[in-house]
């Protein structure tokens, strides 16, 4: 994904200017330049750069505040400053947030979420980024492990078993299953529209993999699977004998 934005800022404050700078360098809708402060308002190319993270130290001159609402209606101005006192001044001209010096990174990240909505590409860019993240869940189901996101096909999986909030996603013979954060009960109505069907408090099957019912002296059943694993069918969910039987 490209960057949508490319954030000038402008900073007294080392300690802050180095906080917000870091979020901005790692964030994926920002490209990020951090001036010697030598810059000044007039001179900034804003060809080049479309958000200005601007610091307000004072409202005394007249010069200033007139670069700043000429900057405003060429990008997106972000106002900074010690005193929320200045917000206030910060939005006559024209700026389309307003931080103060001790902001807390959630607060931070409210201001890029602004800035990605007002902006089109970026709006896109972010939606196209979510649904590969997040994608539909009616066909996968996304399992987050350390570092990665993995993206598992509903079609590929033929039976699960689960131990309180754990469920085990178990896959044609030769694949390791895979160890899914998500209850028994969540599970169970998520992949019911998928053909799976309860067969034991901590089993799930897909109707269409079993091959095989063989009654055991106990009551149960015992249930073969086309990967050849054979599943207890416990006496507490005979109900679905008539479903896996049934054709459709």
């Amino acid at each position: 994904m490209s960057a949508s934005f490319n954030a000038l800022t402008l900073v007294r404050n080392v300690e802050f200017a180095t906080f917000l700078t870091t979020q901005l360098q790692s964030h994926r809708h920002f490209e990020s330049h951090l001036s010697d402060n030598k810059l000044r308002l007039e001179q900034i190319d804003t060809t080049k750069h479309n958000v200005l993270f601007y610091e307000l130290t004072n409202l005394s001159d007249p010069i200033q505040i007139v670069y700043l609402a000429e900057l405003a209606k060429k990008l997106k101005l972000v106002i900074l400053a010690k005193s929320a006192d200045f917000a206030s001044f910060a939005f006559e001209v024209g700026a389309i947030d307003f931080l103060a010096l001790d902001s807390t990174l959630s607060r931070i990240e409210k201001c890029f979420e602004k800035l990605i909505h007002l902006c089109p590409l970026a709006r896109a860019a972010e939606a196209q980024y979510q649904n590969i993240i997040e994608p539909d869940t009616s066909s996968h189901i996304v399992v987050k492990d350390v570092g990665k996101v993995r993206l598992i096909d509903i079609n590929d999986i033929i039976w699960i078993n689960g131990a309180g909030n754990y469920v085990e996603l178990h896959f044609t013979k030769g694949h390791t299953p895979i160890l899914h954060r998500e209850t028994m009960k969540n599970i169970e109505e998520k992949l019911r529209p998928q053909g799976f069907i309860r067969i034991h408090r901590s089993t799930l099957v897909r109707k269409n993999s079993i091959c095989e019912l063989t009654p055991t002296d106990s009551g149960d059943y015992k249930i073969k699977l086309k990967n050849d694993i054979s599943l207890n069918l416990s006496r507490r969910y005979k109900s679905c004998l008539g479903n896996i039987i049934s054709p459709t």
